[in-house]
């Protein structure tokens, strides 16, 4: 935090170029978002009864989108009308369900899901500059600069054990848009109160993951780590736009095991190496939401 303050100091200090009246402004804020434009994942709630037949499956909506956002911003209004901003913010995503298998007396699924990033958004200013009351309208290029999205899936058995698993997912370098409206309510001519509603659009591809959590918990507490001594092949995960022959996968493998949820099909025999990582179809994670801002704003100079 105080490298990211200190930046925004510095190009604060370089874009009022030694004038007192540049409408140079910093601001620092946060808010909070739903995920919309969701997508249906193949991943489903199934439901059985107690013969273990389904009875129901409900499709599974979702967007890594939903979450909480605080950063900070400098602008630079080039006229009173018009300018340019650069804001970098913290994206914390709130923990979603994508899919479970509930009912009956077979194993129980369920996999979650929350990402983070930190963002960068240069963007432009359209704003009333007179007035208490100064509607605005910001329109930028999202640019996540890090962060991963994290799948955790457990698994209830029948002998009352229980295994938790645990997937960072990294992705692939994606640019995504912003567009907010809002208003300014001026406390004085240097500061003032700012409002907004932001749409962000964004989706990322996956690039590579990392098992970091596999443990069981026995009946009696216990717990093992199924990652100790464990091959690559189970623990790192390379995905691919197009799997080949030389991929590292097995449909036969692919198809009793508990660790390809059902939206990842594999129709191809590959090389199986132990000692590579698992070769997977490249996903992509949808980052769209709508979200509620509010911030504090401090303009250098005359404000107009």
């Amino acid at each position: 935090m105080k490298k990211l303050l200190g930046l925004l100091s510095l190009s604060a200090a370089m874009l009022l170029g030694g004038q007192t009246n540049a409408q140079v402004y910093v601001r620092a804020g946060g808010g909070a978002g739903i995920g919309v434009n969701k997508d249906a994942y193949a991943v489903p709630d199934l439901r059985r009864d107690s013969n273990n037949l389904v009875v129901e499956q409900h499709t599974t909506f979702g967007s890594f989108g939903s979450g909480a956002r605080f950063g900070a911003a400098v602008g630079y209004m080039i006229t009173p009308y018009f300018g340019v901003e650069l804001s970098v913010y913290y994206f914390q995503g709130f923990k979603q369900d994508y899919g479970a298998t509930t009912g009956g007396s077979t194993t129980q699924y369920k996999r979650t899901g929350y990402s983070y990033q930190l963002r960068t958004l240069p963007s432009l200013i359209i704003q009333a500059p007179e007035g208490k009351f100064r509607p605005f309208a910001r329109f930028g290029v999202l640019i996540p600069v890090a962060g991963q999205a994290i799948i955790e899936e457990s698994w209830a058995f029948n002998n009352q054990s229980i295994r938790s698993k645990r997937t960072d997912i990294e992705g692939k370098f994606s640019v995504g848009f912003e567009s907010s409206i809002g208003v300014a309510y001026a406390i004085n001519d240097n500061l003032s109160i700012t409002l907004d509603v932001t749409h962000t659009a964004l989706r990322i591809k996956s690039s590579k993951g990392t098992v970091t959590v596999d443990e069981v918990e026995d009946a009696n507490g216990n717990v093992s780590n199924n990652l100790d001594g464990a091959d690559k092949i189970t623990t790192e995960i390379v995905f691919q736009d197009v799997l080949t022959r030389e991929s590292n996968i097995s449909k036969v493998l692919a198809s009793f095991s508990q660790d390809f949820p059902e939206d990842v099909v594999i129709g191809i025999d590959g090389t199986f190496d132990l000692d590579r990582p698992l070769n997977l179809p490249t996903q992509s994670s949808n980052s769209n939401s709508l979200s509620l801002n509010i911030g504090i704003q401090y303009s250098f100079g005359k404000t107009n």
